[in-house]
């Protein structure tokens, strides 16, 4: 069986992790992964759940200056791409990335660069002006790519440019039967960073309080990127006078568990390229509020599976939560066109065979 590498600079489970796990599930019996991250618990566990085996390494970024460095990070670089042979390495971050270019272009090892997010250019040329290139980019959605596409043909000319929207488990992720909640749980699931819009979800909060909308608010999701976010954010909650309506869950291991018990799902995100946690929302049947930025249209058709909404505006969050929680008919046509359209586009099983034919060509 082939040997894919799967590179991550980071031990944690975001966004991009999940999305590096549920390819893994989807190529495992075709191909033998292997997980390269930094050592940890929460990634390396994850990814031998999923039937990889996890390799630790340090992600050092090579540098001219410091070439001892440098070449000791090669050396076992090589020992490790001697003891498995991988035909392949898929890289889930520009780190991860840079860091395997060397190693890659001495052994001749097709690249993958899997892009989740939009780069700064100055960042985009550090990793790839005059280095080896990836034989693709994948894409998480076409705005994405359209964004990104000039500045890496002009840097990788010979890479391939992909769309392969993520994928959703419709088996695993789907609407369940349960007592309904005694009042309406509207719910946030993203890790705490600023650009997540975790402060517009407290003061949108704030405004459905006042207008006298009876609700809980869970914030789903950790400190993993930019601590001290969940402290911050707290006070802001007793600030507001709000934290006796607001729970804070932290960085959950079952992100479904959670994600089935609310009613409403936000993203507020003031830059998201295609997050996976609205497609697993949509295909559990939640009603789903977003802010309409970069590739989030592609997802949710506005007025059909979800209202979209401007950024930076918890008072259009607050206009069309209300607008949801008063229009039960309106409810249950998103939920119901979204699992439906989530099923037709955005199934794992669509996912997994367009990486594994992106594989077979490369």
């Amino acid at each position: 069986m082939e040997v894919v590498f799967y590179a991550h600079s980071v031990n944690v489970i975001g966004g991009a992790e999940r999305v590096t796990l549920s390819i893994i599930n989807g190529v495992k019996q075709t191909y033998q992964p292997v997980m390269l991250a930094p050592a940890g618990e929460t990634l390396a566990h994850e990814a031998v759940s999923a039937g990889a085996i996890f390799e630790p390494i340090d992600c050092l970024q090579p540098e001219k200056l410091k070439p001892l460095k440098t070449l000791k990070q090669l050396f076992k670089y090589y020992q490790l791409f001697k003891k498995y042979q991988p035909k392949l390495v898929h890289t889930g971050d520009l780190l991860a990335l840079r860091s395997l270019q060397p190693i890659c272009k001495l052994l001749k090892i097709p690249m993958i660069c899997h892009v989740h997010f939009p780069y700064e250019i100055p960042f985009m040329r550090w990793a790839f002006k005059n280095r080896y290139a990836p034989q693709s980019f994948i894409f998480c959605s076409n705005e994405l790519k359209m964004y990104l596409q000039d500045e890496l043909t002009l840097l990788c000319p010979s890479s391939q440019l992909e769309v392969i929207h993520n994928g959703v488990n419709i088996e695993k992720f789907k609407p369940i039967t349960r007592e309904p909640n005694p009042i309406p749980r509207i719910g946030i699931i993203a890790n705490l960073q600023y650009r997540k819009g975790h402060d517009d979800f407290l003061a949108m909060a704030k405004i459905l309080l006042d207008q006298g909308v009876k609700a809980q608010f869970d914030i789903i999701g950790g400190d993993i990127l930019e601590e001290p976010r969940e402290l911050l954010l707290k006070q802001k909650a007793i600030e507001l006078g709000i934290a006796e309506n607001v729970v804070f869950h932290g960085q959950v291991a079952n992100v479904l568990e959670h994600l089935q018990q609310l009613d409403i799902v936000v993203c507020a995100s003031h830059e998201e390229a295609f997050p996976i946690s609205i497609l697993e929302a949509m295909a559990c049947g939640k009603a789903i509020v977003s802010t309409n930025v970069n590739g989030i249209p592609e997802a949710i058709i506005d007025g059909e599976t979800g209202i979209l909404v401007a950024s930076h505006s918890p008072h259009s969050l607050a206009t069309a939560i209300i607008k949801v929680l008063q229009s039960p008919k309106q409810q249950k046509l998103f939920i119901l066109n979204g699992r439906r359209r989530v099923i037709d586009l955005f199934s794992s099983s669509i996912f997994k065979s367009k990486i594994n034919n992106l594989y077979q060509n490369l």
